[in-house]
């Protein structure tokens, strides 16, 4: 098997990415899974849940005829190449792709050459990388920085990233998931190109990408339940029975480390070719078929079996992805053949949830004010029947505005 892998990596037509923010070694570990998994039997042979007819793969598409589709405004095919071409993960179209899908999702004026560096020595004083640790902004999870074999200079580069971000985007109050998404990124690109994507993908009005607020990213992790419910009410119903003690909130708060966390690096890339194009949904793709798939494998597999899982699900649940039994093809395959699952549907149901909060938060925060503006009839006074007037008016005027956004 040794031997079958050097071969395969000594080839002349195998493409190496290269970054010099990543190290060297970690292409052993990230690539030796695919060459495994290509010259061993069907994966799925492990895990029953999900059979597809054999066939004989389709060619590659380049990054020119998807770069022609974009200029079209062809997003629907550009949307169907991305979900079918498995290009492998050190293959240099990605240096391309991604900040072209990227791209495509700025609003603010095309940036001047020289912008980001500009903006890097607003922040630091100096354009050279300091030696010594930056100090992160406040919105970075300290607990999540994941950093998928970066260098040392690759992680002070990401630091420098997100610090410069958060300069540029004061409006950004919690986003745990971006410090997870530089380091990728930097696997790929330039620091400057990995910037300009972040960018994009933070100020991007007609498609969600990464929340920038507590109640955002808890609204978030809420609506997958809610999905969950619905989409893998089995899966569901199994871990609430199993897990009598562990309150189902807890283990969906911790939704997107399954992804970011868990997965194998080369099947995160491949879901962030399609997330860099689509957004946000089909992370929650992903979410509920590794809901499935767990649920199965539970079933079948005494290494999940509900006396091994019953003390801490959302372990368990890691540590399952880092195992996952499907490909990258076959787990996307999976995410985008979950039917009724449409960007309409998601949209109302995070807006529900989003408005259930407000009130409550409103509720909790303006009582004793309430009560402190009653007449001597205890009745609300004029000036609070305006208060609640403009605050419900403002509650509906967001509801649209995200409603249009989505």
């Amino acid at each position: 098997m040794v031997g079958k892998i050097i071969a395969l990596r000594d080839m002349d037509n195998f493409s190496r990415r290269s970054s010099v923010y990543v190290d060297p070694e970690c292409d052993k570990f990230f690539e030796m899974p695919l060459f495994i998994a290509a010259s061993t039997t069907d994966m799925t042979t492990k895990c029953q849940c999900w059979q597809f007819s054999p066939g004989k793969e389709p060619a590659l598409r380049s990054f020119t005829e998807i770069q022609q589709l974009l200029q079209q405004g062809k997003k629907r095919d550009v949307k169907s190449i991305l979900r079918e071409n498995s290009w492998p993960i050190n293959s240099p179209i990605r240096a391309q792709l991604w900040p072209a899908l990227c791209a495509q999702h700025q609003t603010k004026q095309n940036m001047l050459d020289g912008f980001y560096w500009d903006m890097v020595h607003q922040v630091f004083g100096t354009t050279e990388l300091s030696d010594k640790p930056i100090m992160l902004p406040a919105f970075v999870d300290p607990a999540h920085c994941l950093t998928y074999h970066l260098t040392r200079t690759g992680r002070s580069v990401a630091d420098r990233i997100v610090n410069v971000l958060g300069y540029d985007c004061p409006d950004i109050t919690y986003s745990p998931v971006l410090y997870p998404i530089t380091s990728i990124l930097l696997h790929f690109m330039s620091e400057e190109e990995a910037y300009h994507c972040l960018a994009a993908l933070v100020g991007s009005k007609e498609k969600v990408f990464i929340k920038q607020t507590k109640l955002q990213h808890e609204v978030t992790w809420k609506t997958v339940m809610q999905i969950a419910k619905k989409h893998s009410k089995n899966a569901v119903t199994y871990f609430q029975r199993i897990c009598p003690g562990v309150k189902l909130e807890r283990v969906f708060m911790d939704w997107c480390w399954w992804i970011l966390a868990g997965l194998p690096f080369q099947h995160l890339v491949r879901i962030m070719d399609c997330y860099f194009h689509e957004g946000i949904k089909v992370l929650y793709r992903v979410a509920l078929v590794i809901i499935n798939l767990f649920h199965k494998e539970c079933q079948s597999n005494n290494e999940w079996s509900p006396d091994n899982i019953k003390n801490d699900i959302g372990n368990a649940l890691i540590k399952f992805c880092k195992k996952i039994p499907v490909s990258p093809t076959k787990l996307l395959h999976a995410a985008f053949s979950i039917r009724g699952l449409s960007s309409t549907y998601i949209s109302r149901i995070f807006m529900k949830t989003e408005m259930i909060l407000k009130s409550r938060s409103v509720l909790n925060n303006g009582s004793k004010q309430l009560v402190k503006s009653r007449s001597s009839d205890n009745l609300p006074s004029s000036q609070s029947q305006v208060n609640i007037q403009m605050m419900s008016h403002t509650l509906t005027i967001r509801e649209r505005l995200y409603t249009e956004t989505c």
